[in-house]
This record gives C-alpha cells, sequence and structure tokens, in this order.
C-alpha cells in the first residue's frame, strides 16, 4: 500500500513564500495585512522571561517552524525545557504578544484602520448595549457594563482581529428565558440581575474549562440543521417579544411564540399610537440607511452618511425628539436614569449554579457558534487561521472576568464583527479601543439616554434579527438531506412553541440519533472493472462495468462498528455467497475504523465462506486498520497472501491475467 494508506504523516519541506499562511498554533494572530506567521524561535527564547527577550525572540520565518523546539515529557527534564514550555504557554495564552511587537510595521496604516473600526463599532456597541438589556430583562446599564469589559479582554486574549465580543440578541434571550424560570425580572429584581451576573460566571468557568482540555470539537455536536431552525426560531421570538415596546403596550413576558401572539392581540387595542409612529419612523430610517436608493442622487448618502452606525442615528434623533416633545408624559415609556460611571467590582454569588446548569450548557455551545461561525469566515477571507481552543479561553475569560464587573453573558457577534472588518480593523487593537468608547460613554454620556424612547431600542432589534429567520433554509436542505431539513424544521417548531432550552436540547439529541440512524444505513454496492481500464465501479451506476467470472467485489461504503456490523455481515453474505462463486474480494478502501463488533462481523462472514467453499480476499486495507488486523492476528488468521493493495491486484492475482491498464486521460469516469 501507498503511505497514505497507511496514515502515516510524512514531514513535508518547508517552503518560503512571500506571503505565506499566518498559522496560530502558538495561540498568535498575525495582522490583517497577510503578513507571515510570528512565531516562537525556541533556540532564542531560552534568553530570559522579560519583555523584551520575548520579543526578540519571535520569528517571523515559517521555516523556523521545525527548529522550534516541541514541548514534550523529554524535554521537561531540563532547565531549558521548561523555559521553552513557560515561554510556550505565555504566547498561547497571550496572542498580543505575537502581534504586537510587529505593530511598529506599517503603524500608521494599522494604528488608522484600528481607531476607525474601534470608533465605530464602540459607537454601535452603546445603542446595542442598551437594547439587548432590554432584551435579556435587565437595567439598560447591564448592557454597557457588558459591552465595555469584554472587548478590552477579549483583545488581549483573542485570535480573531475582527471579532466584536459584547452581548448579542440570542444569547440575551437565552438569559432572558433561563433565568426568568428562576426569579421574576419585576417582582424579585435584584436577585434576577444577581443571578444573571451568576450565570455569565459560570458560562465563563465552562468556556474556559472547555477551552483548557481542547474540547473545541464539541461544538459539532451542533449540527447545521439543528443551528439554523434554532437560529430562525429565536430571531422570531425576539422579534415578536419586542412588540410590546413598539406598540406601547403591556403583556406578559413569554418565550413561546404562540402566547406572545395570543397576548398581543388581546392588548392591541390599548397600543399607543405615538409609540407606533415613531417606531415605524425608527425602523423605516434603519432600512433607508442599509439600503439607499441607488441612484446617482444618493450618491452624497452612500458617500458620507452610509459608513455611520444606523442604530446610532436613530437614538439620536428620537432621543432629542423626546427630549424637546415631551414624549414621555404622552405615554411613550423611555430609558430613564441611566447610573453614570464604571461598574463597581463585586464578586457574584454562586447559589444558583446548579439551577442555572443546563442553560449555562446550551448557552456555551450557541455562542461559541455564532462566534465561531463569523470568525471563521472573516479569518478566511483575510487568509490566517484561528485557535479554537484559545478562542474558548478567550471568551470564557470575558465572561469570567466580566461577571465581577456586573455583566451578563456575552460572545462574539455577527453584525458587529463584520461591521468592524469593513471599517478596517488590522489587529485586535480595534475591539479594545471599542471598549475603551464604551467606557467614555459610561463615564461622561449616560444622562444623554435619559429621554430615549425603549421602542428605538425595540425597533433597533427587530431590524436585527429579522434576517436571521430563514424559512427557505429547510427547502434548500431538502435537496441535499431529506433528514437534515426535517430536523431544521422540527427544531424551528420546538424553539418557537416549547421553549429555547428544551427546544435546543431535544433537537441535538434527535440530530445525534439521526447521525446514528445514518450509520446504521450505509452505502454498499458489487463492484466491476470498466473496460479498458484498471477501475472498479458500481455495477449499479455503470452498466458496462464487468464482473470477473467467479468473482465478487463488495464496497462497503462506511467503517464497520457495533452500529452497522450486522449489515455488513448480512449484505457480504447476501449479496456474494451465491451459486457460482468462488472468491469474495472485500473492497476497504473507504473503512478507517473498526471495532470489536466488526471483528465478530467478518469472523461470521469467513464461516460462512469456509462452509460454502469460498475463499474471501481483501484489498485496500488502510495503514490504521492493517495494524488493528496485525495485533489481534486476524491477518496470521486469514492468511497474508488474502491481503493485497489494490482491488485490481486481488483481480489478477485470482484471474492470472497480466493486465495492462489505460492511463485516466484514455477514459471518463464521473
Amino acid at each position: 500500500m501507498s503511505d497514505n494508506d497507511n496514515n502515516t504523516n510524512a514531514p513535508t519541506p518547508a517552503t518560503t513564500t512571500t506571503a505565506a499562511t499566518p498559522s496560530t498554533e502558538n495561540g498568535g494572530t498575525p495582522s490583517m495585512n497577510g503578513d507571515t506567521t510570528i512565531k516562537l524561535n525556541g533556540s532564542k527564547a531560552m534568553a530570559g522571561l522579560t519583555l523584551e527577550p520575548l520579543a526578540e525572540s519571535l520569528s517571523f520565518d515559517e521555516e523556523d517552524e521545525a527548529k522550534r523546539p516541541k514541548v514534550t515529557m523529554e524535554s521537561l527534564k531540563t532547565l531549558e525545557g521548561w523555559k521553552n514550555a513557560v515561554l510556550t504557554v505565555i504566547f498561547t495564552v497571550l496572542p498580543i504578544l505575537t502581534w504586537a511587537p510587529k505593530y511598529k510595521e506599517n503603524w500608521k496604516e494599522k494604528l488608522a484602520g484600528d481607531a476607525r473600526a474601534g470608533l465605530t463599532v464602540g459607537i454601535l456597541l452603546i445603542p446595542q448595549g442598551l437594547a439587548y438589556a432590554l432584551l435579556a430583562e435587565l437595567p439598560v446599564e447591564y448592557g454597557l457594563f457588558s459591552a465595555f469589559i469584554p472587548p478590552l479582554l477579549y483583545g488581549f486574549l483573542g485570535t480573531s482581529s475582527e471579532l466584536s465580543t459584547a452581548p448579542v440578541a440570542v444569547v440575551s434571550l437565552l438569559t432572558s428565558a433561563g433565568v426568568s424560570e428562576l426569579y421574576d425580572p419585576v417582582t424579585e429584581r435584584p436577585q434576577y440581575i444577581g443571578a444573571a451576573i451568576s450565570l455569565a460566571l459560570l458560562l465563563g468557568f465552562v468556556q474556559m474549562g472547555m477551552g483548557i482540555l481542547r474540547l473545541g470539537f464539541i461544538i459539532n455536536f451542533l449540527s447545521h440543521s439543528v443551528l439554523s431552525g434554532f437560529t430562525s426560531a429565536s430571531a422570531l421570538i425576539i422579534a415578536l417579544s419586542q412588540l410590546k415596546h413598539v406598540l406601547g403596550i403591556s403583556i406578559e413576558r413569554s418565550s413561546h411564540v404562540h402566547e406572545v401572539l395570543q397576548w398581543t392581540f388581546e392588548e392591541i387595542h390599548n397600543a399607543n399610537w405615538r409609540t407606533v409612529v415613531i417606531s415605524l419612523a425608527s425602523m423605516a430610517i434603519i432600512l433607508f440607511w442599509k439600503y439607499p436608493p441607488q441612484s446617482e442622487k444618493f450618491n452624497w448618502f452612500r458617500k458620507y452618511f452610509k459608513p455611520l452606525p444606523s442604530a446610532m442615528v436613530v437614538v439620536i434623533i428620537f432621543t432629542l425628539i423626546s427630549a424637546n416633545t415631551g414624549l414621555n408624559d404622552k405615554g411613550v415609556k423611555i430609558v430613564g436614569d441611566v447610573p453614570a460611571g464604571l461598574p463597581t467590582p463585586e464578586a457574584p454569588d454562586t447559589k444558583d449554579f446548579g439551577d442555572l446548569l443546563v442553560l449555562v450548557l446550551t448557552i456555551a455551545l450557541v455562542s461559541y457558534m455564532e462566534s465561531m461561525a463569523i470568525a471563521k469566515k472573516l479569518a478566511d477571507d483575510r487568509n490566517y487561521q484561528l485557535d479554537y481552543n484559545q478562542e474558548l479561553v478567550a471568551l470564557g475569560a470575558c465572561n469570567i472576568v466580566g461577571s465581577f464587573f456586573q455583566t451578563y453573558p456575552t460572545t462574539g457577534g455577527f453584525s458587529r464583527s463584520a461591521v468592524n472588518a469593513n471599517a478596517g480593523c488590522k489587529t485586535q487593537l480595534a475591539t479594545i479601543l471599542a471598549g475603551i468608547v464604551v467606557m467614555i460613554a459610561l463615564l461622561a454620556a449616560t444622562e444623554l439616554f435619559f429621554f430615549l424612547p425603549k421602542a428605538i431600542l425595540g425597533s433597533i432589534i427587530i431590524i436585527a434579527v429579522l434576517p436571521l429567520v430563514n424559512f427557505k433554509e429547510p427547502f434548500h436542505l431538502w435537496k441535499i438531506s431529506k433528514i437534515e431539513s426535517v430536523l431544521t424544521v422540527v427544531t424551528f417548531l420546538l424553539t418557537a412553541f416549547i421553549g429555547v432550552e428544551l427546544g435546543v436540547g431535544i433537537s441535538i439529541a434527535l440530530a445525534l440519533l439521526a447521525v446514528v440512524w445514518q450509520a446504521s444505513r450505509p452505502h454498499y454496492t458489487l463492484e466491476g472493472r470498466l473496460p479498458g481500464t484498471d477501475v472498479y465501479r458500481n455495477i449499479r451506476r455503470f452498466p458496462d462495468a464487468i464482473e470477473p467470472k467467479g468473482i465478487k467485489i463488495f464496497r462497503f461504503d462506511a467503517d464497520i462498528f457495533f452500529v452497522n456490523a450486522t449489515v455488513f455481515e448480512r449484505q457480504v453474505q447476501k449479496r456474494c455467497y451465491v451459486r457460482g462463486v468462488e472468491n469474495v474480494i472485500i473492497n476497504f478502501t473507504p473503512v478507517s475504523h473498526v471495532d470489536s463488533t466488526a471483528f465478530h462481523a467478518m469472523e461470521k462472514v469467513l464461516e460462512a465462506a469456509e462452509r460454502k467453499g469460498i475463499s474471501v480476499y481483501f484489498a485496500g486495507v488502510k495503514g490504521p486498520v492493517r495494524d488493528i488486523f496485525e495485533r489481534i492476528g486476524f491477518t496470521e488468521h486469514v492468511g497474508e497472501d488474502h491481503f493485497f493493495k489494490t482491488v485490481n491486484e486481488a483481480v489478477m492475482h485470482l484471474t492470472n491475467e497480466q493486465f495492462t491498464p489505460m492511463t485516466m486521460t484514455d477514459v471518463s469516469i464521473v
């Protein structure tokens, strides 16, 4: 077999490139200019642990990767090895040490981009923080607290240059839905706020633990179909939950679509027409800002005004209108007093940890998926790699530290991160500057939000989340996988009508069951040789494929384990052990893993073949599987002469045929 079949990872010679693809193996994140990777050179890093020698130990040449000492149990037996281990940990946990030393290169360009992006995102964070706190049913200042601390910390610990960490709509909804099961957000206000802050601390512990244990792969349990249905349902729930603000009515809190709609229709006759008017007007302005007319008459608007955050624009406009017309005296609800100053450090209460555990696991999965979806896309667009486990550590640290400064759960947001990238951010300095902008607002501008109508915040949320409702996705998935399409619809219905936490939990369980069900029904086929070639294909899809006389070639297109081992055993006997067959070749090329149940199934296959006087041969067995065969004595039991590198080699051996195949350019195979 080839080396690839043996699954060996031979070292690849290093090559020199002018714009190398960055790597975050050491937790580093390169600049957004596509610069080559910043890496630790172990031979230089031994000089000491002060900041200056650390900076000097950085290498920007990919060829140094092979020279850098690896941390192994053997290396830890020496002082030099321990120094290298300490440096590796420091640079992994603090990615700022990789991009900051190189900031001096083209620093004017980088600083201009980071400053522009930081200011833009910081201004956007202010209305979003206020709005999402309202969604989480917390006092609005907690939204500003949560938009202040996490961005500052993420700039030091995150590996994404564009990700903007702060409150997001879905996590705010989950916070409200989960914490309100413990405390009423109105009658038990202090306890509700305390539990929301405790939730951030517990979430941080879970995320950081997952990162340290390198459990980033767990996110794979949240399939695209489940995420799509959950996102659409959550967006719909969020939008409907804001109807009470945009209509100026009072209804009970609920995360069930049918209840919100019922109570809204019952109270709609009490709607405040002024509230409705300013809500519709603010939505119209936001939509106009996002999608201005394309005619040349509006070139000036697209050039000078469109770059401004539309949310901030409507906040300013309608705060001024409210302040000068006394809307609050006419039934329009306003934000009111927003305490000035920075949050006071305070240890969160942990008494509700047990009750919040299920909720926090849901938020951990959903928030990490949302963060990494946009972060990965932006990283791919700018040609650098993320360290997903370090991202978990960074997000966890933001929530842990933030909880001591009265923040509720935060994560990276889709829209803000896209705005950050489009505004020209170059490094993580942009998110640090955005946090500073919010800090300035907390210190000097909170009194300006007194007359801000709550309807404006509700309108901002509705416009932000409605694009996430995707009713076309199930129809698209139907063409790919009917099971995934059904899962999307089921997740949507469960989340919308039963509840967010329960809906996600049941949907994930159904998705895992679907995986098991699909694994139990793998594809298998008989193969024949295409005329004039040494290529073997499915005889059903290629009618001209010829089966060698007296030989059946069986291919099982899946790993063989307890879920499908019985299928393998039955199908080999059913399709191959028929009259006139003397030899059976099992094409093992698709199989990369077998378990103990698979060996029992293969033993039965061999026993049945022996009873019928049929010889069984194996072709294309991959290295890892062949290693298992040899360890347990299966190869010796079957006979080494019954194993071949390819199906064609096995056929040639059994037919004593000498065959010179045509080249692949001489035959068209689909």
